[in-house]
C-alpha cells in the first residue's frame, strides 16, 4: 500500500521505467546467443557463403534490437496506461493519466521479474537445448504440465501464469486504491488488459505452429 500511496502523492513513473528499460536491455543481450543459434539452425544445409552472410548480418544488427528495447518498453507502457486511463475516466472522477502511467510502470516490475527468472532458466539449459523457437519458451504456468496444449488453449493457460496473476491482482488493487474505485469495478480495466494480452499470445501460438 505504501507504493500506491506514493503514486497517489505523485511518485514519478520514469523511475520504474529506468529499471524496466535497463533490465529489458540486459535480458535482450543475454538472449542474443540463443537468437543467433536459431539463425544457424534456420540456414542449416545452406552453402558456407550464405551461412557466413546471415551470421554476419545478425552480428551487425543485434545491437539495434538491444538498444530498441527501451523504446519498445516505453511504447508498451504508454499504450497500456492510455487504455487503462480511458476506462478509469468512465469509472471515476479521480482519473489522472500520470498516476495511471506510474501504476502501470511500477506494476510492470513484477512482469520483468518473471522475465528475468525465465531468462535465468533458459541460460541454465544452455544454447544447445534450443532446436526450435518454441524451445525458448519457459513456462511459469500450468502450461509446463500440459505440453500437449496448442493454439488458444495454450495461450489461455500461459496468460494466467504465476507472475501474470500477481501482476493483475496488484494492478487491480492499485487502481482501486489510487482512484477510489470499488474493488469489484477495478477489475474491469485489468480484464481488458488481460484480454489484449491473451489475443497476442493466441496469435503468437497460431503462427508458431
Amino acid at each position: 500500500m505504501k507504493v500506491f500511496e506514493r503514486i497517489n502523492n505523485g511518485l514519478a513513473w520514469w523511475k520504474a521505467y529506468i529499471v524496466l528499460a535497463a533490465v529489458g536491455m540486459l535480458l535482450s543481450w543475454l538472449a542474443m546467443p540463443f537468437q543467433r543459434h536459431l539463425v544457424e539452425l534456420q540456414i542449416q544445409g545452406a552453402n558456407s557463403e550464405k551461412v557466413a552472410g546471415a551470421l554476419e548480418n545478425f552480428d551487425k544488427f543485434k545491437y539495434i534490437g538491444v538498444f530498441a528495447s527501451p523504446v519498445s518498453v516505453l511504447l508498451l507502457l504508454v499504450v497500456m496506461a492510455a487504455l487503462v486511463h480511458l476506462v478509469i475516466s468512465v469509472l471515476s472522477t479521480n482519473a489522472d493519466f500520470k498516476k495511471t502511467l506510474s501504476l502501470i510502470s511500477y506494476a510492470g516490475l513484477i512482469s520483468v521479474l518473471g522475465q528475468a527468472i525465465k531468462t535465468v532458466v533458459l541460460l541454465s539449459r544452455g544454447v544447445e537445448s534450443v532446436s526450435t523457437r518454441a524451445d525458448m519458451n519457459v513456462h511459469l504456468s500450468l502450461a509446463a504440465f500440459l505440453p500437449e496444449l496448442k493454439g488458444f488453449k495454450y495461450a489461455l493457460v500461459e496468460s494466467l501464469g504465476i507472475f501474470e496473476i500477481w501482476y493483475y491482482v496488484v494492478l487491480a488493487i492499485g487502481i482501486s486504491y489510487v482512484f477510489r474505485i470499488k474493488k469489484e469495478t477495478s477489475w474491469i480495466p485489468v480484464l481488458i488488459i488481460w484480454l489484449i494480452s491473451l489475443l497476442f499470445l493466441a496469435l503468437g501460438a497460431k503462427f508458431a505452429q
